[in-house]
């Protein structure tokens, strides 16, 4: 087990309230119910003690030390296998007090202490299920084997620097190298599997979890924290961060004078010009179509965004499958549900404009993502809106995001894209050619020109990644296609895909938004900007956090130039060390610790970033 530790505040409460009502009612123990429910207080009372103890101990152990200096936490381990222990036998006393409740509860003549074991046995067992599940969450069953295996490589490398038998202590280590990973593997996938049991046992969704518990192990085998861990290393990131931006700043680098969102501004940046009409009619129709991509989440959507009278306004256009007269409609609608309120709030949404859907879909499957097909006649489109996350299937492909070439003729090896969302836009490229849904669209009305219309991909989030692949896949047929991808994911696409998309795909980014900035080589270098920052911390992890929270504990900021000198050359040496940290493929503290490295991957096109304010100055 990774260590941690449990800080039971229910039982404190349970021991207080226990010891009142045993000082302050009288117990008649010649009435046998009444003689076991008093030794039955008086034992709880003693667990609880004990428990109280060992928490307060796990907590001082856990404060000593820094992050990585596990030699003062040494005793650790003993202590929470100790309180396990106890919680073992606070459980099966737990179990005789439902034994006493069940053969005496309406017959022991003593009232208010009976109520009140009914109350502490019901809150503990609640608290006794939160700390199983706890450990369930927690434990590693890949740690037997990973721990046997260091200690074999130990031997191996002793073994060599006697004997020098190099070539079979190789194979060994290999083979059982393959046996942790493999371990590991098999309890991420056993992970998902249990976390989405309700997705069934098709082999789409058996290959899923096969893949991303690849990803997920790959990720997280080796690195031995915590979630408090975790916590501090990222405020000692932000720390970092801060007084790097601040010395960026300072000096000039590169021209920067300012950060916006964490985005370097320089006098080569780029600004729109809203006062400018071009600028202008672009950026509306950046906002129009943002209704698009919204349309496509249906009602909850809806729901979410008109909070006080969504259900009313929806309750007029819903077309139950038990009316009588059902209305009709020229849109195909795929498995919407009975009433069709997902499609009954896409026409809400799409009360921006005369605008007319040919065709909706809310079929979901791993790699298969909702769409819906429209006419926007004040703009002259045919659009594609993709709907973004909004089920687990959808966050399984999300998650299966290695990257993989994207389907090009002829082939492009090194234009990657995300994977679960390059199977996506397979789906929707091929539903959109099997049902003819552009040429019908451009067919619908021709009176009306629709047939020299263009196209437009439109989506958000997962929907955004999808959009922007199929853009790339349909462009040769589809010269003037247009996409607009609202908070893409940032792990999309290699660079030469994305040096291609700037010329037809807009990105837009609202501030700090974190989507746009996440992928797996983005989450790789904060793994290792994690383990830098942990690695430089001198001081306990309770003090870092706390000065994070309630600025206590820390020290002052330099001022004088003196001061200010060795703050930029300690942000020099700690951007070398970070730069050197993302580059190696080991474990700055283990080099036996293979760290898995992907293929950055980027967000799409040329990126509208939205901040909330104007920069100060300009040069």
């Amino acid at each position: 087990m990774k260590r941690g530790h449990f800080l039971n505040r229910p039982n404190r409460r349970g021991l207080t309230v226990l010891g009142v009502v045993t000082g302050v009612f009288q117990y008649d123990r010649t009435v046998r119910c009444i003689e076991l429910l008093w030794y039955f207080q008086l034992g709880y009372l003693g667990i609880l003690g004990l428990s109280i103890l060992l928490e307060v101990a796990i907590c001082i152990v856990s404060m000593r030390g820094s992050i990585l200096d596990t030699g003062p936490r040494v005793a650790m381990p003993y202590l929470l296998y100790t309180r396990i222990l106890v919680m073992l036998v606070d459980l099966t006393w737990l179990c005789l007090g439902i034994v006493w409740l069940k053969d005496h509860y309406f017959e022991c003549p003593i009232q208010e202490p009976k109520e009140t074991i009914v109350a502490v046995i019901i809150c503990n067992l609640l608290v006794i299920f939160s700390m199983v599940t706890t450990i369930w969450c927690t434990f590693d069953p890949a740690g037997r084997s990973w721990v046997k295996m260091k200690k074999y490589q130990r031997s191996m490398r002793e073994s060599e620097s006697r004997f020098n038998y190099k070539r079979s202590g190789s194979r060994s280590r290999n083979w059982r190298q393959r046996k942790v990973i493999r371990a590991y593997q098999d309890s991420w996938d056993h992970r998902c599997r249990l976390l989405f049991c309700c997705m069934g046992n098709s082999d789409r969704s058996r290959n899923s979890f096969t893949d991303i518990a690849r990803l997920l192990s790959d990720f997280f085998r080796d690195l031995d924290v915590v979630p408090s861990d975790v916590v501090a290393g990222l405020v000692l990131l932000r720390k970092f961060q801060k007084l790097e931006r601040d010395a960026v700043v300072r000096q000039r680098k590169n021209g920067t004078y300012e950060f916006l969102s964490g985005v370097p501004v320089t006098a080569n940046t780029q600004f729109l010009a809203l006062n400018d009409s071009k600028d202008y009619d672009h950026f509306q129709t950046v906002i129009r179509y943002m209704y698009f991509a919204q349309g496509a989440y249906g009602w909850p959507m809806f729901l979410m965004t008109h909070s006080q009278t969504g259900v009313c306004q929806l309750g007029s256009e819903l077309t139950c499958c038990l009316s009588c007269c059902r209305r009709k409609s020229g849109t195909d609608v795929v498995e919407d549900n009975c009433c069709l309120c997902n499609y009954a709030a896409l026409k809400k949404m799409l009360s921006v404009g005369e605008v007319e859907v040919i065709y909706a879909t809310y079929h979901v499957d791993i790699g298969e993502t909702p769409f819906f097909v429209a006419v926007d006649y004040n703009y002259s489109k045919i659009v594609v809106s993709i709907r973004g996350t909004l089920s687990m299937k959808d966050v399984l492909t999300d998650l299966n995001a290695e990257g993989d070439c994207l389907p090009l003729n002829p082939p492009r090896e090194d234009w990657l894209g995300h994977k679960g969302m390059v199977q996506a836009a397979i789906y929707i490229k091929n539903k959109l050619e099997e049902e003819n849904l552009i040429q019908r669209a451009m067919n619908h009305n021709p009176t009306r020109g629709t047939q020299n219309f263009g196209l437009v991909l439109v989506g958000h989030s997962l929907g955004a990644g999808t959009a922007a692949i199929l853009a790339i896949l349909m462009k040769q047929e589809y010269d003037d296609l247009h996409c607009y991808s609202y908070s893409p994911p940032g792990g999309l696409l290699s660079m030469p895909a994305v040096e291609y998309s700037k010329s037809f795909i807009t990105s837009v980014v609202v501030g700090k938004d974190v989507v746009p900035r996440i992928g797996l080589h983005q989450m790789e270098a904060l793994r290792a900007d994690l383990i830098n920052a942990i690695q430089r911390s001198i001081d306990p992890k309770w003090k870092t956090i706390a000065c994070s929270v309630i600025c206590c504990c820390c020290g002052p900021e330099p001022t004088s130039v003196t001061e200010m000198s060795t703050k930029d050359e300690n942000v020099q040496r700690y951007e070398q060390d970070r730069n050197s940290a993302r580059q190696s493929t080991v474990h700055p503290n283990d080099n036996s610790i293979a760290l898995t490295l992907h293929h950055p991957l980027y967000p799409p096109g040329r990126i509208i970033h939205i901040v909330r304010h104007h920069p100060s100055q300009e040069e």
